[in-house]
C-alpha cells in the first residue's frame, strides 16, 4: 500500500517539530549563560522602549532566566516526543503495520500539541492531523504486484 502523501505530510511536520526542538535547546543555553541571558533581556528592553509599548512590562531578570528555562524545557520535550511519534509513524505506514492506531496517534500528538497551546508549532500541529486523519479515513492505493 502506497501512502506517500501521509508520510510527506509526517516528515514536514517532524521538520517543524526539529526547529523547535533545537530553538527549545537554544533557550536552556541561553539560560545557563548568564551573560547570554542578560544581552537577551537588555535587547528586549531595548526594542520595548524603541516601540513605545507601554502596556507591557518586562518581567525581572531573574524570572526572565526562570521562564527561559521552563519554556526551553517544555518546548524540547514537546518536539522530542512529537518527532519520535512522527518517526514511528513512518516506520509503522512503511512496514503496514496496525494504520488505524498510526492514525490515533498522529491525531492524539497534533492534538496534544494544539491544546497544549503552543502555537508557534500549529502548523506541524497541523500536518499531523492532516495526515493521522488521512491515515484514518482515506483508502490506501494497492500496489501491483
Amino acid at each position: 500500500m502506497s501512502r506517500r502523501f501521509e508520510k510527506i505530510l509526517i516528515i514536514l511536520g517532524m521538520a517543524v517539530f526539529i526547529f523547535f526542538g533545537v530553538q527549545g535547546a537554544s533557550m536552556l543555553i541561553v539560560h545557563n549563560d548568564e551573560a547570554r541571558a542578560m544581552e537577551l533581556y537588555e535587547s528586549y528592553e531595548s526594542d520595548l522602549a524603541e516601540n513605545n509599548e507601554d502596556d507591557f512590562e518586562l518581567p525581572e531578570f531573574s524570572v526572565f532566566r526562570d521562564n527561559l528555562q521552563s519554556g526551553g524545557i517544555m518546548i524540547l520535550i514537546l518536539s522530542v516526543t512529537t518527532v519520535v511519534t512522527g518517526g514511528l509513524s513512518i516506520y509503522f505506514l512503511k512496514k503496514d503495520i496496525k494504520p488505524k492506531m498510526v492514525g490515533i496517534l498522529l491525531l492524539a500528538s497534533g492534538a496534544l500539541v494544539a491544546f497544549l497551546g503552543f502555537a508557534p508549532a500549529m502548523l506541524g500541529s497541523l500536518l499531523y492531523m492532516v495526515s493521522g486523519g488521512l491515515v484514518l479515513f482515506k483508502k490506501p492505493k494497492q500496489l501491483a504486484v
